[in-house]
């Protein structure tokens, strides 16, 4: 069986770069793995300070051979971490079919990429399965019980897919927003949570506030029925918890618990279907961490932000400016 590429993708924040290349240079399959290093360049009004801390990842990337084979691709101009993961994720896939996909600030098991090939090559026949993830943070495994299950929403830090997955693809978030709303899977979308987390992100998406292909591939997944399998143990663990984060910048104790798996998880073709266990597992941990961290008017403004009208939601700012 030929190994799946990787595609690592770095920008400003060396250390985090070198212990994720690191992981990944241990891992049992390194040496037999084509590594593809996208390396996104300085915003237009980039400080000095900035631009060395981006000079100085390319020279991290470059201080060994961390796989088999490494291309490394340099953006004279930011592009950004969507845009990034988008155009080299398309880019890499269409030559060879599959691929692992992990970002810059990423601890990984040593038997990351035996699981990543081993459940690639069992699925890449069941268009059920939209892709493989590592990354749980969610669920516990003794409640899981089996050593992988299958879970509506996708990995974004370190996972993998098929290129027939990555066809469905979808840049326009008014239209994913429209379509769930259409198709009656809105509800899904949020996991049955009254809180409408997802969708508020797609929301925030749309109006520019945020930057992220990854709720529109979470999008997709609910939309299509496909469904990403994961292991039981995490494989992979998220270290860019900072302020130069792209997104997360805060320390979570959740994180901090996460072990990685320290032997092999054997891959065992099963039916794909959702864990009901996983998804409720899902829902306690983001009733526990999240949610309470939403201010009263939060939860009343984007709540209303997802039901009401325009106009109805202005009258209710203008009232609300009035009382202040």
């Amino acid at each position: 069986m030929k190994y799946v590429p990787v595609i690592l993708f770095v920008y400003n924040r060396p250390d985090f770069a070198k212990q994720t290349l690191q992981s990944l240079s241990e891992n049992l399959l390194a040496n037999e793995t084509e590594l593809f290093i996208f390396s996104d360049g300085p915003k237009l009004n980039c400080t000095k300070e900035e631009l060395k801390k981006i000079l100085t990842v390319r020279e991290v990337i470059r201080e060994k051979n961390w796989c088999g084979v490494v291309n490394i691709i340099e953006s004279e101009f930011n592009k950004g971490l969507a845009k990034s993961v988008i155009d080299g994720v398309s880019e890499i896939i269409s030559k060879f079919g599959k691929v692992i996909v992990v970002e810059d600030d990423i601890l990984l098991s040593p038997y990351f990429l035996t699981f990543m090939n081993d459940a690639l090559h069992t699925y890449q026949n069941d268009d059920k399965v939209l892709s493989i993830g590592s990354w749980n943070y969610f669920a516990n495994p003794e409640k899981i019980k089996d050593k992988t299950f299958f879970f509506r929403f996708p990995d974004s830090i370190a996972w993998a897919t098929f290129a027939r997955s990555w066809k469905l693809f979808e840049e326009n978030s008014e239209k994913l927003l429209s379509d769930l709303k259409i198709s009656g899977k809105l509800n899904n979308f949020n996991a049955g949570l009254k809180f409408p987390y997802f969708s508020n992100m797609l929301q925030a998406h749309i109006e520019g506030k945020i930057s992220s292909w990854a709720i529109r591939w979470t999008a997709i997944a609910v939309l299509k029925d496909k469904l990403t399998l994961f292991p039981s143990i995490s494989l992979s663990k998220h270290i860019g918890f900072s302020e130069d984060a792209t997104h997360e910048k805060n320390v979570e104790d959740y994180n901090e618990a996460i072990l990685l798996s320290e032997k092999k998880i054997i891959v065992v073709p099963e039916k794909v279907e959702e864990n009901s266990v996983a998804l409720n597992e899902w829902k306690q941990f983001y009733l526990k961490n999240f949610i309470p961290k939403m201010t009263l008017n939060n939860l009343i403004r984007s709540t209303l932000k997802s039901v009401l009208p325009f106009r109805l939601l202005e009258s209710y700012r203008k009232v609300r400016y009035k009382r202040k």
